[in-house]
């Protein structure tokens, strides 16, 4: 499978028409947030999506693979639904904050937490706007969102970066 890097603009029109295709099986790029990984966009035409289901079921929209060293993205929470580009974008930048932060093993509400402000950070770097993650982040972990807490990731990404 070929892999690109491409630049913001570049992806956004690439996503758009893959999403617009009905045969499409599967979109795979370079982590904007992260190059050496890989990003795979996942359909149901995908011949393994069947194997993935239940992954999807257990951690969302997406997950990490270190064995291939990909996050895999659910692309059918994607079309025909009120999620946009840039949730596509917070769902990456998520992922690639809990490979950066050294998150393994069973989720936690900490490391969600922190993956979350971590998508924030590298999402506000790329200029892709936060305003849904810090008006919905109540919603998700219950708890405000803190600026405090956003330093100690902030530091936290810098030292392992």
């Amino acid at each position: 499978m070929l892999k690109i890097l491409i630049t913001e603009s570049q992806y956004n029109k690439l996503t758009k028409k893959f999403l617009n295709e009905e045969e499409t099986d599967v979109l795979s790029y370079y982590s904007r947030f992260f190059p050496s990984v890989n990003i795979m966009i996942v359909f149901k035409d995908y011949d393994d999506y069947n194997v993935l289901e239940p992954l999807f079921d257990e951690y969302g929209y997406g997950f990490y693979s270190p064995e291939d060293k990909t996050i895999i993205i659910n692309g059918e929470e994607f079309i025909d639904s009120n999620l946009t580009f840039d949730d596509l974008a917070f769902v990456e930048a998520h992922e690639v904050s809990h490979l950066i932060l050294n998150h393994n093993g069973p989720r936690s509400n900490e490391d969600e937490i922190e993956a979350d402000l971590g998508a924030y950070i590298l999402l506000q770097k790329h200029n892709i706007s936060t305003d849904r993650i810090v008006d919905e982040f109540y919603n998700r972990h219950g708890v405000d969102f803190d600026e405090k807490l956003t330093k100690k990731v902030s530091k936290k990404l810098k030292q392992i970066n």
